[in-house]
């Protein structure tokens, strides 16, 4: 089964599902294989990770000394229901962040 995602330009990107995806989406038959339309678009999925990725990084911004570097991973899946998501690792949503400071403060 496969999915189709459009973005805001009208085109589209096709991925395919994982068996037990798709309910509660539009199904057309195409050909040998059952093709589903997304109804949200790439550009609203990524702006919801535009969200999660300012919620980390935000709070942050208060630290009395500001990390010298910062990372956040967390990996994306499309799904029929829910468009672009986090991704799931072990049952539970996987977000990794890491800040890492250098020993001298004041770069100096």
């Amino acid at each position: 089964m496969y999915l189709s995602v459009p973005f805001e330009n009208g085109e589209t990107f096709v991925v395919e599902l994982s068996e037990g995806q798709g309910s509660g989406v539009i199904r057309a038959s195409r050909g040998e294989g059952l093709i589903e339309y997304s109804v949200d678009t790439f550009e609203a999925g990524m702006a919801r990770v535009r969200h999660v990725v300012e919620a980390l990084l935000e709070p942050l911004a208060d630290l009395p000394r500001s990390p010298d570097h910062i990372r956040a991973e967390f990996g994306l899946r499309v799904t029929a229901e829910a468009g672009l998501v986090v991704a799931n690792g072990s049952g539970d949503a996987h977000i990794a962040l890491e800040l890492e400071w250098s020993r001298r403060e004041g770069g100096g």
